[in-house]
């Protein structure tokens, strides 16, 4: 009869309902959440930053996770501003492919060395690398 009394007061396992499993699931859901919130929050520039500024962002996502990694994902973070657009790049006529073949190996790799050095000079020319 002792043993059955024991058996009586034991907690049960909170991992076999089924509604605690999933409030350990939404739970996750939500730290792996406000985790990416923080760290995108971090290593997004202060330019970007829309709305509040960042320090002000990270208090919200740690004291409402969901509600402040919702919002920093919808409205904090500003859009990635795209590249500016690249210039079309001048393609050389395609030899024949029996041009090709007259050519010697010596030949085919001195005319590839000849568009390198046009490429390379025309890129110069366009200006040097983007500065950041």
């Amino acid at each position: 009869m002792a043993t059955a009394a024991a058996a009586d007061t034991r907690p049960s396992r909170a991992y076999a309902d089924p509604v605690a499993r999933i409030e350990l699931v939404v739970a996750l859901v939500v730290l792996v959440l406000a985790l990416y919130s923080i760290v995108n929050c971090i290593l997004t520039p202060d330019a970007q930053v829309r709305g509040v500024p960042k320090v002000l962002w990270l208090v919200v996502i740690v004291l409402l996770p969901l509600l402040g990694s919702v919002l920093w994902l919808g409205v904090g973070r500003g859009r990635v501003v795209p590249a500016a657009p690249r210039r079309a790049v001048v393609v050389p006529p395609v030899v024949s492919p029996s041009g090709y073949a007259a050519m010697t190996a010596e030949e085919r790799i001195r005319r590839m060395e000849e568009d390198l050095a046009r490429l390379e000079r025309e890129s110069g020319e366009d200006g040097a690398a983007p500065r950041g």
